[in-house]
């Protein structure tokens, strides 16, 4: 019975399936808009990402992410690049890992802020949720200023289908030099809608952002609310859930919005 019918008296051997590597990713476009700010400045931002995972087999992952972001403020522009590295295991449970991050902030008359931090990163993985966290430690330099950057973020990720998912992200970052400190707290709200006929994402939400500068005895602060809505193209996965599960699973810590 284990034998072909044809050339019965050769050796038969069955092939052997080949592990392949498996590369998941996206490429995404965001407008956001800022309708409150302190001193009534009106703010608009465009940003470019794209993230690429590489699943190496083993539960072992490496992701990558690019991006870039414009926003003007007035006739005054700035632009931020940013890409971070993450390795890390992940199985149907959970995922661990680090990241390491670099960023440059080009704020025009020839000044620009540099931002390098590491850290690690976490997610736990149900059925219809997610929970994700990150903790970072980094140096923010300016014209030979040098500061410590500090940064927290949780999130947690709800699916309404494979499809259709609400997103809602927690992030403290502390910039501190000399008795100084600079405090961003933030807090987003994000929906997802993905097609089932094309790999394209429509999302949309909406982001807090308060700020503080604090030191010797005196505080100045303010806050932003945000309106933010783009589109993410999809390869390499069937769904939203599909592409967090196997594919890119953290966000990117530099992201505008």
């Amino acid at each position: 019975m284990d034998r072909p019918l044809v050339g019965a008296d050769d050796y038969y051997e069955a092939p052997v399936e080949q592990a392949s590597l498996g590369v998941t990713g996206y490429i995404e476009g965001a407008y956001g808009s800022v309708v409150d700010s302190p001193g009534d400045i009106d703010a608009d931002a465009w940003a470019l990402r794209g993230a690429v995972n590489l699943d190496a087999g083993g539960g072992f992952n490496l992701q990558t992410d690019l991006g870039y972001a414009r926003t003007s403020i007035g006739d005054a522009d700035a632009n931020t690049y940013n890409g971070t590295l993450h390795g890390y295991y992940r199985d149907n449970v959970y995922a661990v890992g680090a990241f390491v991050q670099a960023a440059r902030l080009d704020a025009g008359f020839d000044s620009h802020i540099n931002d390098y931090m590491g850290g690690i990163e976490g997610a736990y993985f149900q059925d219809t949720w997610t929970l994700h966290g990150a903790a970072g430690y980094g140096q923010a330099r300016w014209e030979g200023f040098d500061a410590d950057h500090y940064m927290a973020a949780l999130g947690a990720r709800v699916y309404a289908t494979d499809n259709v998912r609400f997103d809602l992200d927690g992030a403290l970052d502390r910039i501190t030099d000399s008795g100084i400190d600079y405090d961003i707290r933030s807090l987003k709200l994000t929906a997802n809608y993905r097609s089932i006929y094309f790999p394209v994402t429509l999302f949309g939400g909406y982001k807090y952002a308060d700020e503080e500068v604090s030191g010797f005895g005196s505080s100045v602060s303010g806050d932003s609310s945000t309106i933010f809505g783009g589109l993410r193209f999809s390869y390499g996965s069937s769904s939203i859930k599909e592409e967090e599960r196997l594919g890119p699973v953290w966000s990117n810590n530099s992201r505008a919005f």
